[in-house]
């Protein structure tokens, strides 16, 4: 009877630890997985980015595109050669970043804290062109891209900020306009006793 309750106690005991090594490997690998997205973001957000072509490309984007091509339902690719070259550079860029996004291989916030706002600009360019290569080619076309700004637009970077609990300087030039914390109205100052002089 002793031997019996020995028995399952030890069967129960090596079925738990099964169950806890099967969960050890699962999260290790989970971990590999994030780290190895979390490694690929980084590289998109720095070396990718900060490339002088990428630069190039966003600038253009950006700053010239719309004057150089102002006509409603010109697709991407109704645009030369050189200039597709360079509204696929950024678009896809930023496509790569929102599949990271949507399929949860990187923290949102690191997205967020480094995209928002220059997707958020090349997106209001881009989106006329992206929507008429839609109605040609599908409603999935660079929908990352899209996926990356409606989630960039949904969440604020001032509240990012804050949520964050990133530091920031109590005050800063008033030409600068960034005064975001409510301003309080000026002391008089006491006059200094002593004579002038």
């Amino acid at each position: 009877m002793i031997s019996d309750f020995v028995d399952v106690a030890a069967a129960f005991i090596s079925m738990v630890a099964v169950v806890l090594t099967a969960l050890f490997a699962v999260r290790q690998l989970r971990s590999a997985q994030t780290a190895n997205h979390t490694i690929v973001a980084i590289e998109l957000l720095t070396r990718v980015r900060s490339g002088d072509e990428f630069q190039e490309a966003e600038d253009y984007v950006i700053n010239q595109l719309a004057k150089a091509y102002p006509e409603p339902d010109v697709s991407v690719g109704d645009l030369p050669p050189e200039v597709r070259r360079l509204v696929s550079r950024v678009a896809l860029y930023y496509n790569g970043l929102g599949q990271m996004l949507a399929f949860a291989a990187v923290d949102p916030r690191l997205l967020m804290s480094t995209v928002s706002f220059r997707s958020r600009q090349a997106w209001r360019v881009l989106e006329p062109y992206i929507l008429a290569e839609r109605a040609r080619r599908g409603e999935t076309y660079l929908s990352h891209f899209e996926h990356l700004v409606h989630t960039a637009a949904h969440n604020p970077w001032d509240t990012a900020v804050r949520k964050l609990k990133l530091r920031r300087f109590a005050s800063y030039p008033a030409a600068l306009g960034l005064a975001d914390r409510p301003k309080q109205a000026a002391q008089p100052r006491e006059e200094d006793p002593r004579p002038a002089g």
